[in-house]
């Protein structure tokens, strides 16, 4: 058939697998003609059983493992009906990609194949028009469907997920605050998944199509942190050669987002809150004052409050910021939503690096829930992505990256049997001096005693460099600081940072 009587392009069927179920071998010889024609790559069944052969072992969890695109499946055999094929199909959820053919079919048989959601039901005689058409638009349905089930797995990575009463209560206050106006705190651990809260308000708020801008205070380095907040004029200090817009003006009229806000320098900090006070900022180096517009949406992990208290963040600019509140529980918290997100993150990992369908086992399961994740969402999504790629299994029924990890937590302990361990340590404990050139009296000074020297240790070996050291030990350089700091290791024996 030439190109210009076949309104259909053969790109859409060409490479295609293609079942053939008919008992007619001259039904099937011309069925594969057709098809071939257009570049499909066609497998043949003459009866039910060798139809249920052919398409092997089906489940609905991992539909890449399905044998092919489009099935044409007669409904009158030898050994029974093809409408007996559709059912497992059906039940398997790749109804869809069948078009059931019949010289015999009643409108009741038509009725069920409907009902079972085949795709298309063809009445023999056919001509090859119809059934390329029919054959075309089963594959460009099936791409669509697939197309859009790849786009709500984008979206939902964007999103807040969970059941936990705890999740429902953020995502309420999400949906009330953001169509407001108001600056909104966003607390809790690192890895808990606060860039996504910021980005579900400005979403849902009146502000959606203008600019959504992140700022991760603790990334950039004090000397630069104003000039990226607040733009700098060109001869402003040693590199300025243009004039540059900060993170203010560029998110004017839309929401701008600061994440690890507690890292600002207390001089920024009072800047900051000019800029919050009147809706007027000046770049560095300049004399204009320019207004800006801007929904300020602020995220910490650490408590502020005890910031406040101890003179490190300006009580002033505290509550500015913490207009309304919006505190992620960790997820240890909610450990009912650990099998719903890592179904996802191993759905996403999958699209997105081309593995085919996989699933997890009742053991793989049950590792998940034991594990108490320190590293909250961030680092779920991380093991179940690395896990996804280097696992040869679709079905994954085992963890390695998890062994070790709750073993050495001992998270598969009870609370109760964690209390009795600590108050068997402390005793054992008493005032002896473990080698940190100090006397211990707690499990608790214990643990900061030889924190402190792994500390030291670590600065040692990395030559006195605070970034070489974090390095080694995974931490920001942020965070490593007030670790320091909290320890009273002293910046003397820092060479450079």
């Amino acid at each position: 058939m030439n190109e210009a009587a076949n309104p259909v392009k053969s790109d859409v069927i060409k490479n295609k697998r293609i079942l053939l179920v008919d008992d007619h071998r001259n039904i099937r010889v011309s069925l594969r003609m057709t098809l071939e024609g257009e570049g499909a790559r066609i497998f043949e069944a003459e009866t039910v059983k060798g139809a249920i052969e052919k398409l092997g072992h089906l489940d609905v969890a991992t539909p890449s493992t399905f044998p092919y695109e489009c099935v044409l499946l007669d409904i009158r055999m030898p050994d029974g009906s093809g409408l007996d094929v559709l059912k497992k199909l059906s039940d398997a959820g790749f109804a869809k990609r069948v078009i059931m053919i019949s010289g015999e079919g009643t409108v009741s048989d038509a009725f069920k194949a409907t009902q079972m959601g085949a795709f298309d039901y063809i009445d023999k005689p056919f001509g090859e028009e119809r059934i390329i058409v029919s054959v075309a638009r089963c594959l460009d349905f099936n791409r669509l469907q697939k197309d859009k089930d790849n786009l709500e797995l984008v979206v939902m990575g964007q999103e807040i997920q969970g059941e936990h009463p705890k999740i429902k209560e953020v995502l309420k206050l999400i949906k009330r605050v953001a169509p407001t106006n108001g600056r909104v705190l966003v607390t809790g651990e690192s890895g808990t998944g606060k860039e996504l809260v910021a980005r579900g308000i400005h979403r849902e708020s009146s502000r959606s199509n203008q600019s959504f801008i992140k700022v991760n205070c603790a990334a950039i380095p004090h000397s630069l942190i104003e000039s990226e907040l607040f733009g700098h004029e060109k001869g402003a200090f040693t590199g300025a050669i243009k004039t540059r817009k900060g993170v203010f003006e560029r998110a004017d009229a839309g929401t701008l987002f600061l994440d690890e806000i507690g890292e600002l320098s207390l001089d920024v900090q009072a800047k900051l809150l000019r800029a919050l006070q009147n809706g007027e900022i000046q770049r560095v180096g300049g004399e204009k004052v320019i207004n800006v517009d801007v929904r300020l949406i602020a995220a910490t992990n650490r408590d502020l409050l005890e910031m406040v208290q101890s003179s490190e963040f300006r009580e002033d600019l505290y509550y500015r910021l913490n207009v309304v509140s919006v505190h992620l529980p960790p997820l240890r918290e909610r450990k009912t939503d650990i099998e719903k997100l890592a179904n996802t993150f191993l759905k996403e990992a999958c699209v997105e690096h081309s593995l085919g369908e996989k699933s997890w086992g009742p053991t793989a399961q049950k590792q998940l829930e034991a594990y108490p994740w320190p590293g909250n969402i961030r680092e779920l999504k991380n093991l179940v992505e690395r896990t996804a790629i280097l696992s040869d299994e679709s079905h994954i029924d085992h963890i390695e990256d998890l062994d070790s990890k709750i073993t050495a937590t001992g998270s598969d302990r009870s609370d109760s049997e964690g209390q009795d361990n600590n108050t068997r340590s402390q005793s054992m404990v008493g005032d002896r001096d473990f080698g940190f050139g100090c006397n211990v009296a707690s499990w608790q000074e214990f643990h900061e005693a030889a924190g402190k020297s792994y500390l030291k240790f670590i600065l040692q070996k990395a030559g006195g460099n605070v970034s070489e050291a974090a390095r080694i030990l995974c931490l920001e350089r942020a965070y490593l600081h007030r670790l320091m700091k909290k320890l009273g290791v002293q910046r003397d024996i820092v060479v450079h940072d």
